[in-house]
């Protein structure tokens, strides 16, 4: 492994006892996952040739040429020009090669008072806190769709199950935002939690202890946005708490979305839901099929999340303080979570914007459910009747209802008054308005 210039890697010195092993380095590298740090890490970079500016360790004209190759290697590098060398240990490296190439012997004074165990922190931090705003973007996008959706089947009568069981009559909103749309939004406000583990820069911690080099890491930490440098150096290059929590968001968006996922799965095999065209999928064998495939995809993604979260968690687990180079795993981990719940994100808004209720066939659930038992049972303690008494006779009229091939909503108004209802109580026991006087009660 070399370097144009000096025949060596940069990392590599007299102390390490000669050049790696080509195979070992080859199994060792990050950069097939790391490259992906490529602009936070030139960002970080510059952030850094700021601070040695500032504290005299490069002139201004020096400054001007390091900033200015690093903030054209993303553009190039996307754009073809450029290519990073694959034969370094990691991004960091392959950038610090190139720039050697490119501007010479400035270009090694980048590197004074930082030392990767920082420069690595501080690039998952950016990384994560651009993350998170992707996140919360894709959070907003279902919730707007799922708005949408109110907006047009927001007022139909539909089951509500308990044991998957026909249970109460309730407006499409009232499960929609039970399904999904409440338990986003915490989601979303969880993500606050992760900005505030996010606010302070690990650059200025060095490898472990800091530098006796006269760079003010505030100047470096606002450079990149971030509240303050480092509270303590041991732990800010070594903790990944901000990589956990988010993780944990994802996990939990993952759960809520295949909430969402198995309601939609059990409402269209009921068919009292119909799937568009658009995301419904078909059998291969049976041409009469419509499949809720992206919901069971929706669903299995939940499973990865988890097991995301808890790879990342047995990372660090039995990790002393400090950095160790296990945690040069944490990025395809969390790489792989942040893109697998921007995916479920989108899929969920496309999902709600092609799937509806079939109101008549939710109408039939619910009577043939039995589902204005409770209504019933209500109106008769709103009469006078103690529950428990209430409770005993509605529980006796399905029963013989049932043995008769009826239900409770085939039940007349003179069967009714006989129960002890007036005409304004048996006018409440439709069941569209027990729905909508349900749904009042959470407006």
């Amino acid at each position: 492994m070399s370097t144009s210039g000096t025949g060596k890697s940069i990392a590599r010195t007299a102390a390490t006892g000669g050049d790696l092993d080509p195979d070992f380095l080859r199994w060792s590298t990050s950069l097939p996952v790391d490259r992906r740090l490529l602009e936070v890490d030139c960002r970080g970079s510059v952030a850094h040739v700021r601070g040695l500016e500032a504290a005299g360790l490069v002139s201004p004209e020096e400054a001007r040429t390091l900033v200015d190759a690093l903030e054209s290697l993303p553009g190039k590098v996307a754009r073809g020009e450029v290519s990073l060398r694959e034969d370094e240990e990691d991004v960091h490296m392959a950038v610090e090669a190139w720039l050697s190439e490119e501007v010479g012997a400035v270009a090694a004074k980048l590197h004074t008072g930082r030392s990767r165990n920082d420069q690595v922190a501080t690039d998952l931090k950016l990384w994560c806190r651009d993350a998170v705003e992707q996140v919360e973007a894709g959070i907003d996008e279902v919730l707007a769709a799922a708005k949408a959706w109110i907006a047009h089947h927001g007022e139909v009568p539909m089951p509500s199950y308990t044991h998957r069981q026909v249970a109460i009559p309730a407006l499409g909103r009232v499960w929609l935002e039970g399904a999904i749309v409440a338990g986003l939004r915490r989601d979303r406000t969880l993500l606050a939690a992760v900005r505030q583990e996010l606010s302070s820069s690990p650059l200025g911690a060095g490898a472990i202890g800091g530098t006796t080099l006269p760079i003010d890491t505030s100047i470096t930490a606002a450079a990149l946005g971030f509240g303050r440098g480092p509270d303590n150096p041991i732990d800010a290059v070594g903790e990944r708490d901000h990589a956990l929590t988010l993780l944990f968001v994802c996990a939990r968006i993952g759960l809520h979305v295949a909430r969402l996922s198995t309601d939609v799965i059990e409402l269209s095999s009921d068919g009292l839901v119909r799937l568009g065209g658009a995301i419904a999928g078909g059998s291969s064998m049976m041409p009469h099929k419509r499949n809720p495939d992206m919901f069971e995809l929706l669903r299995g993604q939940a499973a990865l999340r988890q097991g995301e979260l808890v790879a990342l968690l047995s990372t660090f687990h039995g990790l002393g303080s400090g950095y160790f180079r296990d945690l040069q795993q944490d990025k395809e981990i969390v790489f792989r979570a942040v893109d697998g719940t921007l995916d479920v994100l989108r899929m969920t808004a496309l999902g709600l914007r092609h799937f509806e209720p079939v109101e008549d066939a939710c109408l039939s659930a619910l009577i043939k459910g039995d589902a204005i038992a409770t209504d019933l049972c209500e109106a008769l303690v709103a009469a006078g009747q103690p529950f428990r008494e209430a409770y005993g006779v509605v529980g006796r009229l399905v029963v013989q209802q049932r043995e008769a091939g009826r239900r409770l909503a085939d039940l007349g108004s003179e069967e009714l008054v006989a129960l002890g209802l007036d005409d304004a109580a048996i006018a409440e026991l439709e069941l569209r308005r027990s729905a909508r006087r349900r749904a009042a009660r959470f407006a």
